[in-house]
């Protein structure tokens, strides 16, 4: 039988994943990955296919990418993804993306949970499931840790509000989280992203965002090139997400 337990894709960085500079932007890259985890799940039959028949899909919870360099257009990349770990409640899926050369350009570190569709609410992992894939725990090139973001209640610097609109949905009818690392990122000014590029994110995903929902967001310095962003319901309070970035000044 053939091996699965890594799975590979190939991309080429096209005009639709780069930013205003040129190189791949944080949302097109995260198109990747998405897309490598999305075709790993289906091969080894842990897919939409046979989730959406148990009225089950996977969510992202948490997630941390670093970037030691980033591709710009035209050139060819590819990821690779694993399971790293899956209890009873979490499964940790890790990925790194190559250049044509297979030197690390950047690496990703994902926790999901399964939630039944119908209730909205998380389900165990069954037995079966968490065997169908070896794991692959220490394959990463950096032992990141998939920390818990705390944010004061409190509200400082910037606010802006956000109508969900259909566009930002997917099939499991709820904010798509590449968009909400879109929006997390387009808090920065112009004049900011001339002269710093991103070196890491991290992502708290804390609840569900529907269409109609109107969102909040606020970003805060959390310490040098350092930002600490929230996002909440307006009308419940309910936090949808925290999130950390570091940035770098570019050469």
């Amino acid at each position: 039988m053939e091996d699965i337990s890594i799975w590979k894709e190939k991309f080429r960085i096209t005009h639709s994943l780069v930013a205003p500079d040129g190189f791949a932007s944080i949302h097109g890259l995260a198109y990747c990955l998405q897309e490598t985890a999305i075709n790993h799940a289906s091969a080894a039959r842990l897919g939409y296919d046979e989730l959406i028949k148990l009225n089950l899909a996977w969510v992202v919870t948490r997630q941390l990418i670093k970037l030691y360099e980033i591709p710009k257009l035209n050139e060819k990349i590819t990821v690779e993804t694993w399971a790293a770990g899956m209890t009873d409640t979490i499964a940790v899926r890790d990925f790194n993306i190559l250049n044509k050369e297979q030197e690390i350009l950047g690496i990703c570190r994902t926790s999901w949970m399964l939630i039944d569709l119908k209730l909205r609410k998380p389900v165990r992992i069954p037995g079966d499931m968490r065997d169908l894939l070896p794991k692959h725990p220490e394959r990463l090139k950096e032992n990141v840790v998939l920390d818990k973001i705390s944010l004061s209640d409190e509200t400082h610097g910037k606010s802006s509000t956000y109508h969900v609109v259909y566009s930002d949905l997917d099939m499991n009818h709820h904010v798509n989280n590449i968009n909400y690392l879109k929006w997390v990122l387009d808090d920065f000014e112009y004049s900011f992203r001339q002269k710093y590029r991103l070196g890491s994110i991290e992502i708290n995903f804390l609840a569900e965002a529907i269409f109609g929902d109107e969102l909040v967001r606020n970003t805060v310095p959390g310490g040098e090139h350092e930002f600490l962003t929230k996002i909440i319901n307006k009308e419940s309070l309910k936090p949808i997400l925290t999130s950390k970035t570091k940035w770098l000044p570019k050469a």
